[in-house]
Order: structure tokens, then C-alpha cells, then sequence
């Protein structure tokens, strides 16, 4: 009996009438949900027992906005405990505007909870930003149900999630899909709601900076492809250029503080390329191979990274649409073949070490590209089952078996990612929770680092030890004061000094109250004069242009809101006198 209950429950989904689609909507979210809910029961619904490679790193950037939150500091400019007091600018590279509401979440419980509760009202919204993306474009929504499911829950974000915990690019699933209805709406749609591709690309740029390296590249594929409707409506170029002009602006926090950085010292991340660059990441056809047959299959039994054979699967159901054409239908084919494209463009064939693909070989890993490739496939997935499907029996049975079909992909992914990563009992919490050099200091490959640093091996051979080029330098003390560093040093003559802190373009420095030049040595750290006996005071000011960018980041951004909810209710106006009860 409680089987037929629930059956009819979600026949009700499909009901094609207007005055359900509230109901159909609302069944869809509680699906949502519980699936979301399901996937964390599957990988443990804490990360404080299980968590994969980058874990530490992205838990500890929470960690740090929690504590500038609760001290009343933020925005913060500088991670002055990190790597034993040498101190890291992660955040200086790395936005951390998307974390700020789950680090006030963290305020009131912890960071373990924050992070966790991160992950699951991230998932709930890739999924509903999916859904309204599909129906805006294609009017359908059975195939945006399908496509949400198949997109929310698939094999790489899994992966990004949860093997990887690369965060930044797992939560970046969330905006892309609103990113490419704003490229929709200004190539096919209303392009006066340009603002749906400017704050969407602005939450992508926050989020993951690479991601949004790789989706402008996309964005040049959409653009050439469909140039006729920029040649038939010259005024969808200026909305285009206006929404490019209005995000490079807000997102001026990031990109400006990075090429001040840049242009005075030089990191690992432009000058070593740390992981070898994008070639670096390529693979053999057999893990191309492995990776689209994951979700059922996993290459000697460890986790590999793949779109997995469910959206695999769904590339061969356009093989049984016959005689139809439309728009629709073209573009959800040239989506395909993207992501076939991507898809082989993560195998050794490609040469990502030569021109042009060398420019943009910071991406570290080709296989990035899963993450559009999922994004395509599932939207094929949703939309050609809405055209091979037309009974409403059918349309329910194939939902329920890709319910059924997804659930498996996630326990079968949840058992080898506790494989790799099993349960971690006090020895390996002490080992990679706690910073060391045993972990790299928890900061991967410590893209940051001013390159003149040789090796992290340094920090830890030679400890909190203070350089002087002069022999008959003595130094009388070392104390450290929240941010601030303090050297009682004694000369003979006028010398320069390396402090045990990592260089980076913003520390200032005294002598005896007086202001100081600072530089950075031969290995990295912050160098400082000294022309008399005395006390040394060095900390991290941060600068005039990062100060300046984070206020005009910000009041661009609230601005585009206002301005962004005064033109929907405008236009919510219009309709409303068009259409009156």
C-alpha cells in the first residue's frame, strides 16, 4: 500500500497543468533535499571523521574568517600564525566572500559544522539553480528536474567534494549554471537582464577563479557559434560588454591586490607552476576510459575523477530522437559535443605544454574541464528524455529509475572514497589536521609562497631563526604579538636582517618607532635595515589599493543588486498590466 502511496505522489510531479506546477515544484525540492541529505549519510555526515586531500587547507580559510568575524577584524588581509609564524596571504589569492555566511553559521557552533553545512546548503542550491536554469531555457520541467539530478549529484562534483575537497571549485557547480542563463539571456533572451550574467560571473570569480578562466573560454565557443544573433541585434554587444565592464569592476578585490603582488615579488604559482602545469594533470586513455565508467567501476579499485556512466550513458539517447529540429535541440547538441570535447582534452594527446594551450596552463589539471562536461551531459540527460518521453507513466517510471540509478552512484562513490579515506583515529587527526611539515603546513602545494623560498623543508630545519648578514650581529629576543613581529637586535655596524617571516608586498616595519624600508632577501623573507642597536617591529599593513578595491568591489556589487531587483519588480509590473486578474 505504501508503495501505490508514493507512486501517486510523484505522478502528481508531472501533472502538466498550471495550477500544479507550485505542487511539482515543491515535490521536486523535497527530493532534492533528501537526496542532499542522502549523499552526506553515504560519506559521513560529518567531515570531523571523514575528509579527503585538500580538507585541512579549505577548513583552516574558514577557520580564519570565524576568528576575524568573532575578533571584529574582518575584512582580514593576512594569516599571520600559519606555517609556525612565517605567515601565509592565502587570502590574498583566494576570495573568501563565499564563506562569510557560513562562518557567521560557525560563530555559533564550530568550524566542523560550518564546513559540513556549507556543503549541504551548497548542494540544495546547485541543484535549484540547475532546475531554473533548464526551465527558463527550454520551458520543460521534467527535463529541468532530470538535468538538476543528474548535474547535483554526479560523479566529478562527488569527486570535487569529497575525494578532492577542492571547495572552491566544488561550490563553483553551484553559480555555473546561472552564469550560462545569463549568456543565454544576452545571445537568445531578454538581454536586458544583462545582470544575471554580471553577478552570477562575480560569484563564480569569488568562488573559483579558474572555473571562470575556463567558462569565459566556453563563453568564446557560445559566442562564435551563435555570432548571427550579435549581427542581427547589434545591441546584445553592448549588453555583453556592459555586463564584462560592470563584473572586471566589482571583482576588483581580487584581480587588483593580485597584480600588485605580482608585479613586486614573484610566487610559486607564476614563476615554479607548481604540479607542473596543465600538462602535468594529463592522462592516459585507460583513466579517460575508467573516468566514464566511474560511478560503477573504479580503476584498481581506487577513486579516479570522470563524469561517470550515467551521463555517459545519456550521449546515446540522441540516437533514438528522429525527425525533430529545433533550436533547442541544436543547442543541447553543441553542449554535447563540448563535452566530448573536454572529455578528450584531458588525455595525453593534447599538447597542453605547447602554444596556445600553455597560457593557460596555471589550470594545473585538463580534467577541470569535467566540470562543464557534467554540466552539458546532464542538461542533454534532462532534455532528450523530455523528448523521447511523452507519456506521463513513463516520464514518472524513468525519474524514479534515475532516482534510484543516482542513489547508487552515490553509495557505490561513498564506499571507495572511505576506502581511500578511511576513518581517521588520533594519530592521523594529529598528522594532517594539525599544521607540519608532515602535511606541507596543510597548504597543498603552497601555490603562495614568494618563489625565492628554496624549500618548506627550510622552515622546519632551520626553525624561527632570524638571518644576518653581518656575523657580529647578535639578536637579543624574539616575541611575537598577535600580528606583529618583535626583534631586539645588537650591531656593530650597519646590517640588513631576514625576519622569520614570508615576504609579501604590504608588511612595514620600525626601528626604534621609527619607519623602516622593507624588502624581500635571497630566500623570501621580509628584510629589514638596520643601521642602529635596537628593537625591530614588523607587520602586515596590507595597502592603500587593496583597502581601496574591497570598497569598490562591494558597493558595485550592492549596487548591481538594487539595481537588479528594481528592473525584475519593473518588469514584473509590465506583465502584471498585461495580464490582469
Amino acid at each position: 500500500m505504501n508503495f501505490f502511496i508514493r507512486m501517486n505522489i510523484l505522478k502528481s510531479l508531472f501533472n502538466n497543468t498550471s495550477t500544479n506546477n507550485k505542487t511539482q515544484y515543491w515535490l521536486f525540492v523535497a527530493l532534492l533535499v533528501a537526496l542532499s541529505i542522502f549523499v552526506m549519510l553515504c560519506n559521513g555526515i560529518t567531515s570531523k571523521y571523514y575528509a579527503g586531500y585538500d580538507f585541512f587547507f579549505h577548513l583552516h580559510r574558514l577557520e580564519m574568517v570565524i576568528q576575524a568575524l568573532r575578533e571584529g577584524t574582518y575584512p582580514f588581509y593576512f594569516d599571520y600564525e600559519h606555517v609556525e609564524g612565517y605567515g601565509y596571504f592565502v587570502n590574498g589569492f583566494y576570495p573568501d566572500f563565499i564563506l562569510v555566511p557560513f562562518a557567521i553559521v560557525g560563530l555559533f557552533t564550530d568550524a566542523f559544522f560550518a564546513y559540513d553545512f556549507m556543503i549541504f546548503t551548497m548542494t540544495v542550491l546547485c541543484g535549484l539553480i540547475m532546475y531554473h536554469t533548464v526551465r527558463v531555457v527550454y520551458n520543460n520541467r521534467y527535463a529541468a528536474a532530470i538535468s538538476s539530478i543528474l548535474y547535483t549529484f554526479s560523479m566529478y562534483r562527488l569527486y570535487d567534494v569529497y575525494h578532492r575537497s577542492a571547495l572552491a571549485e566544488a561550490l563553483s557547480f553551484t553559480f555555473l549554471p546561472l552564469v550560462f542563463l545569463g549568456l543565454y539571456y544576452i545571445i537568445h533572451g531578454d538581454y536586458k537582464k544583462w545582470y544575471v550574467l554580471a553577478l552570477s560571473y562575480i560569484l563564480l570569480i569569488y568562488t573559483h577563479a579558474i572555473s571562470s578562466v575556463l567558462t569565459f573560454i566556453t563563453f568564446l565557443v557560445f559566442i562564435a557559434v551563435y555570432y548571427k544573433s550579435f549581427k542581427n541585434e547589434p545591441k546584445r554587444i553592448y549588453y555583453l560588454l556592459l555586463a564584462a565592464g560592470v563584473t572586471f569592476i566589482a571583482v576588483c578585490y581580487y584581480w587588483l591586490p593580485i597584480l600588485e603582488q605580482v608585479s613586486h615579488a614573484g610566487y610559486y604559482f607564476n614563476k615554479r607552476l607548481p604540479g607542473g602545469g596543465a600538462g602535468y594533470g594529463k592522462v592516459g586513455f585507460d583513466y579517460v576510459l575508467w573516468g566514464l565508467l566511474s560511478g560503477v567501476a573504479y580503476y584498481k579499485t581506487k577513486l579516479w575523477t570522470g563524469v561517470g556512466i550515467v551521463l555517459v550513458s545519456v550521449i546515446f539517447l540522441r540516437f533514438f530522437i528522429k525527425g525533430q529540429k529545433s533550436d533547442k535541440l541544436r543547442l543541447t547538441d553543441l553542449g554535447v559535443i563540448i563535452g566530448i570535447c573536454y572529455i578528450i582534452a584531458s588525455a595525453r594527446i593534447i599538447p597542453w605544454g605547447s602554444f596556445p594551450l600553455n597560457i593557460i596552463s596555471f589550470i594545473q589539471y585538463p580534467w577541470r574541464l569535467y566540470e562543464f562536461s557534467t554540466y552539458f551531459l546532464a542538461i542533454a540527460g534532462g532534455y532528450y528524455l523530455s523528448l523521447l518521453l511523452v507519456k506521463k507513466k513513463q516520464r514518472m517510471l524513468w525519474l524514479v529509475l534515475i532516482v534510484f540509478i543516482t542513489m547508487g552512484t552515490i553509495y557505490i562513490h561513498s564506499l571507495n572514497f572511505k576506502e581511500m579515506y578511511p576513518k581517521r583515529d588520533k594519530w592521523d587527526r594529529v598528522r594532517n589536521e594539525f599544521p607540519s611539515l608532515c602535511n606541507n603546513y596543510n597548504i597543498i602545494g603552497g601555490e603562495y609562497l614568494p618563489a625565492k623560498i628554496p624549500y618548506l623543508e627550510h622552515i622546519s630545519h632551520t626553525g624561527i631563526i632570524i638571518n644576518a648578514k653581518d656575523p657580529s650581529t647578535s639578536i637579543k629576543s624574539l616575541k611575537r604579538y598577535e600580528n606583529k613581529t618583535r626583534v631586539k637586535v645588537v650591531v656593530n655596524k650597519p646590517d640588513t636582517i631576514a625576519l622569520p617571516l614570508f615576504y609579501y608586498y604590504g608588511y612595514q616595519a620600525t626601528l626604534n618607532g621609527k619607519p623602516v624600508e622593507v624588502s624581500e632577501s635571497d630566500i623570501g623573507l621580509v628584510a629589514v635595515p638596520v643601521n642602529e642597536s635596537g628593537e625591530i617591529e614588523a607587520w602586515y599593513a596590507t595597502t592603500a589599493i587593496r583597502k581601496l578595491s574591497f570598497y569598490v568591489s562591494i558597493s558595485v556589487i550592492i549596487l548591481l543588486i538594487i539595481f537588479a531587483i528594481y528592473s525584475q519588480r519593473k518588469q514584473n509590473r509590465k506583465v502584471d498590466e498585461y495580464y490582469p486578474e
